[in-house]
This record gives C-alpha cells, structure tokens and sequence, in this order.
C-alpha cells in the first residue's frame, strides 16, 4: 500500500506527503531507510563488527597458545593462568562491543546497558592487572608509594565496579524494546 509507512520509499516521497500530498508524514526513521548515506553507515559498522569478531578470535588464540607455552617455561603456572584470564576478558569484552554494534544496526536504537556490563568487565580485569602485580611485585618500585597508587587503583575500581552494578540494577526491570527504540 502506497501510504504504509512500513512500505518506506517505494510509495510518493517525504517532501509529497509533507507538501499535502496526502496521508501520514513519514519519520525519521523512514526517510533514511535505504539513502546511500545509510547503506554507507550501515556498511561501516557492519564492517566494524567483523573487526571486532576478528581481533577476539585473534585474542582467544593468541591467549591460549601463550598459555600452552608459558605453562611449561620457567615463567610458572600463575602468571601464565593471570595472563589467559586478561585475556579472556578482553574477549568477552570485545564480543560485549560488537554484540552491541549489531543491537545498534538491528533496532536503530543505542543499548547502553551492555556497556554497563563492559565496565564492570573492564574494571574486574584491572583489578585482577592490579592484584597480579602486587602479589608478584612487578610493580615499578618497591617503594610505599607504588603500593599507595595500587591500593588506590583497587579501590578506585571496587568504587567503578559498585556504581556500575547499582546502575544495572536500577535498570534490571526496563523493557529492552524501550531501550532500542521498539523495532
């Protein structure tokens, strides 16, 4: 039908139907559906996805190799499991991105609870870049200062990881079509 917006451009244009043309004014929404800028965003952040699925990948086999490898060299078991697990988060954190471009290409709306949950990732894996140095002591000194900026690094990332699970949890009973935009 020529007047369904849900038929987009293929029926009279936005600027007949805002000129009294008849029927309903098309959204936003519907006027960019198909543009070649929109083809050309869309590509971009297609593109974007398939980067990051690429460098996880990357990620995960490089982690597991180095793993593999480090468990029996004179580097010892934990800070070869430490480095798997930052790793691993990286990963998680990559797809956690990318499953959002794609929530974003999908719905035409921007999820932001994903990110919450990025964040709190990326501050559990600090923690653990954090503790993995003091308990090893590789940090730039053996100064109290070094110990002072750690403790202050951990406890800043406690206070992160704490604002970000509140936030999720304030959030936890939102209706994710209303977060996306409904489509």
């Amino acid at each position: 039908m020529l007047g369904d917006p849900k038929t987009g451009p293929s029926g009279p244009t936005p600027l007949d139907k805002a000129a009294g043309g008849g029927g309903q004014v098309w959204s936003w929404p519907e006027i960019r559906r198909g543009t070649p800028l929109r083809v050309l965003i869309d590509l971009v952040q297609y593109g974007v996805a398939i980067v990051l699925l690429v460098l996880a990948g990357v990620v995960l086999v490089k982690s597991f190799i180095d793993f593999i490898t480090s468990v029996t060299s004179a580097q010892g078991y934990i800070p070869s499991l430490i480095n798997a697990i930052d790793g691993v988060l990286v990963v998680i954190i990559l797809v956690d991105i990318m499953r959002t471009v794609l929530t974003h290409l999908e719905g035409w709306g921007f999820p932001y609870r994903p990110f919450l949950v990025i964040g709190i990732i990326a501050a559990v894996r600090d923690i653990l870049a954090v503790s993995t140095r003091l308990t090893l002591g590789t940090s730039a000194g053996a100064g109290g200062a070094s110990i002072q900026q750690s403790l202050l690094e951990l406890g800043t990332n406690a206070g992160v990881i704490l604002v970000l699970a509140v936030a999720l949890f304030l959030t936890r009973g939102q209706d994710v079509d209303a977060e996306t935009g409904g489509q």
